[in-house]
């Protein structure tokens, strides 16, 4: 790299005008990284039968409610978060530290500067049985999005029910430089979260599949905050 110099009101060049590249000034930038927050959450196992029960109820009255019409795979409304349940309320501090921990990831310290009232947290519930999965998306409006596994029978599919980011690269996908997704295991109690611009999709299970159940997540920012991701 060459620096363009800049000349002193007497046209002299010092020393310091001379052109050479110091260590510091050869950067080697990270651009356009995309986080991914992984966890196993704490407390897991004492909420998620919970958690699951409450799932199976909302989504059974779902069905009778829906027509023939509707999708396969079953979504709760996305206002579970405000079910009255103190597994819901460990639910929402997960969601919070995933949140939380993306943003420091981005931010730096100044993720300190969020306020609670700047935050707006929105999850549903989705249950995927046999045969059944969301196709490939993005929740583009969202700074972070993410799914925690709720119920996920072991079978002899050993695909089934796997989250999948895709490689964001589209001139990487183009040059076969790249696999193409990284697949997450459906392990019960484990949160994943990312960019809401991230796509992403669930493998479909298979026919003899059990179901899976998972909730999923969103995280918007107001004000100057919604560009973090």
């Amino acid at each position: 790299m060459t620096n363009t110099q800049t000349s002193t009101t007497d046209d002299t060049v010092g020393p310091a005008d001379t052109d050479v590249t110091s260590p510091a000034e050869r950067l080697v930038l990270e651009m356009w990284r995309t986080p991914v927050y992984q966890a196993d959450c704490s407390g897991a196992a004492d909420h998620l039968p919970r958690l699951r029960k409450l799932v199976l109820a909302a989504d059974e009255a779902d069905r009778r409610a829906a027509d023939s019409g509707r999708a396969t795979v079953i979504r709760s409304s996305q206002t579970l978060l405000a079910w009255d349940h103190p597994s819901v309320d460990w639910l929402r501090e997960q969601i919070g530290m995933a949140g939380d921990a993306l943003a420091r990831a981005v931010l730096g310290e100044t993720a300190d500067e969020i306020d609670d009232r700047d935050v707006h947290t929105e999850a549903w519930a989705v249950v995927c049985r046999p045969g059944e999965f969301p196709r490939p998306h993005t929740r583009h409006d969202s700074a972070w999005s993410g799914l925690l596994s709720i119920a996920a029978d072991s079978d002899g599919d050993t695909d089934a029910g796997h989250l999948y980011l895709l490689d964001p690269r589209p001139a990487a996908l183009d040059r076969a430089t790249s696999a193409g997704a990284v697949r997450f295991s459906p392990v019960p109690g484990r949160m994943i979260a990312f960019p809401g611009w991230q796509a992403h999709w669930i493998k479909a299970t298979a026919a003899d599949s059990r179901l899976r159940i998972a909730i999923a997540w969103n995280i918007t920012y107001h004000g100057h905050w919604s560009r973090t991701s």
